[in-house]
C-alpha cells in the first residue's frame, strides 16, 4: 500500500495539463489549498444548518446528505466556482454543468467503511425506462439509475475536503488506471494487480476522480471529523428523453 502525499499549493503551481495527463491515465488527482478557512467555515455552518428532512442524517451532528445542489444554496455556489470549476474544465467542456452533489463525514457516533466499488448511479428528473438504463431507485424523492458505463467516464467527480483527510481518519483509497476498463466484475484481480493508494487531503484540498476508478475507504481510527463535498459534473446531455435531476454551470442557478 502506497500513501501519496499531496504537493501543497505554495509549493508548485498547478499545471493543467499535468492534471490532465494523470487523471487520464489513473482516474484521479490531488491538490491542495483550493479554498480559504473563512469559505470552509461558511460552508460547514450553511450544512449543518440545514432543516431535518428525508435528505439529511444527523447524529449529533450532520453526517449524510443527499441533493445538496437542491438544498444547500452555498453548496451550488461552490460547484460553479472557478477555484473548482478549474478541474472540470480541463477534462470536460467549459460549459461543463454539476449534476449531483452529496455530504458525508466520519466522526464518532457516525463512523463507516466503504468498499471496494465503483460509482453507478446518476440523478434523473423522472424515471423513463431506456436501454442500458438499470436498477432504478428513488432515495430521498430523487430517482436514481445506473445508466451505461460509457455515461460515467465522461463525468468527473470533484471531492472538497473541509477538514483534513489523513491516514487514519478513514481517507479516500483508489486503484489506479481502473476507470479505463468499464465496469469491473472481478474486483479481487484488480486488488491484485492494481497498487492501492492512499489520498490523503489536505483542509480545503480536492480529490478529482471518475466515477468509475475503484475506490474505498475505512472506518476512521481518529476522533476528528472527516467532512468530504462530493460533486458530480457531466457536459452532455441524457438520450432517451431522459434529464438530469439539476445542472449547475458557472452563472446558473439550481434548477
Amino acid at each position: 500500500m502506497r500513501v501519496i502525499v499531496p504537493r501543497s499549493e505554495a509549493v508548485a503551481r498547478f499545471d493543467e495539463h499535468e492534471y490532465v495527463t494523470q487523471f487520464q491515465r489513473e482516474g484521479y488527482y490531488i491538490w491542495n489549498g483550493v479554498l480559504d478557512d473563512d469559505r470552509i467555515a461558511h460552508l460547514g455552518e450553511e450544512i449543518d444548518r440545514l432543516p431535518q428532512g428525508e435528505e439529511v442524517r444527523r447524529k449529533r451532528n450532520v453526517y449524510g446528505v443527499r441533493n445538496l445542489l437542491e438544498i444547500c444554496p452555498a453548496v451550488a455556489a461552490l460547484a460553479a466556482d472557478p477555484a473548482v470549476r478549474q478541474f472540470v474544465t480541463p477534462i470536460l467542456k467549459h460549459d461543463a454543468f454539476a449534476v449531483r452533489a452529496i455530504f458525508f463525514d466520519k466522526a464518532p457516533g457516525a463512523n463507516w467503511s466503504l468498499f471496494w466499488h465503483q460509482d453507478n448511479v446518476i440523478s434523473v428528473r423522472e424515471r423513463i425506462d431506456a436501454p442500458g438504463f438499470v436498477g432504478w431507485s428513488k432515495k430521498a424523492e430523487v430517482w436514481q439509475v445506473q445508466p451505461p458505463a460509457e455515461l460515467l467516464s465522461r463525468m468527473i467527480a470533484i471531492r472538497v475536503h473541509l477538514d483534513e483527510s489523513g491516514p487514519h481518519n478513514g481517507p479516500l483509497r483508489v486503484r489506479p488506471g481502473s476507470h479505463r476498463c468499464g465496469w469491473i466484475d472481478d474486483i479481487d484481480e484488480w486488488k491484485a494487480q492494481a497498487p492501492e493508494i492512499v489520498c490523503t487531503v489536505g483542509r480545503g484540498g480536492v480529490v478529482a476522480m471518475c466515477p468509475l476508478t475503484l475506490h474505498a475507504s475505512s472506518a476512521s481510527e481518529s476522533d476528528s471529523h472527516r467532512r468530504v463535498i462530493h460533486i458530480e459534473f457531466a457536459d452532455e446531455e441524457l438520450p432517451f428523453g431522459l434529464a438530469w435531476n439539476n445542472r449547475i454551470g458557472p452563472t446558473t442557478s439550481a434548477r
